[in-house]
């Protein structure tokens, strides 16, 4: 009776750990510069914000920065219960768009990137929550 205990107990356990984790499974990507980040099929764009001030980082699919050349962008802001959206100029420097938007004292807006990829042909539209940190 104990050998059979044992080897019910033995099975058991085996199972659970050959099904611990999924190695083919995608992982969650890290931000690199600490903000949020979304992939998309080609590229990840990764939103930073401080202050007034919006950074959006471009990322190839293995995370090495992407110029953005290569992408056609439009920025905008929408504050919560407004119902219209406010465009955003913004400045591209390599694989960094800059710009600044003022939330108006709201602790929280969405930023749309409406982001067209060259390399990959689609065009997506993301929308990061960005809670301004001071």
């Amino acid at each position: 009776m104990k050998n059979l205990i044992f080897a019910l107990v033995f099975c058991f356990s085996i199972s659970s750990l050959a099904h611990e984790g999924h190695h083919d499974a995608p992982g969650m990507v890290q931000a690199p510069k600490g903000g949020v980040i979304k992939s998309l099929e080609e590229s990840h764009i990764e939103v930073v914000a401080k202050g007034s001030e919006v950074k959006v980082y471009l990322y190839s699919k293995d995370l090495k920065p992407a110029d953005a050349s290569r992408f056609k962008i439009k920025l905008s802001a929408e504050l919560p219960r407004a119902k219209k959206k406010e465009a955003l100029e913004f400045k591209a420097n390599g694989n960094v768009l800059e710009s600044s938007f003022d939330a108006k004292g709201a602790h929280r807006y969405t930023l749309i990137v409406n982001i067209s990829d060259s390399v990959s042909g689609h065009d997506d539209v993301l929308k990061f929550t960005v809670e301004p940190r001071k």
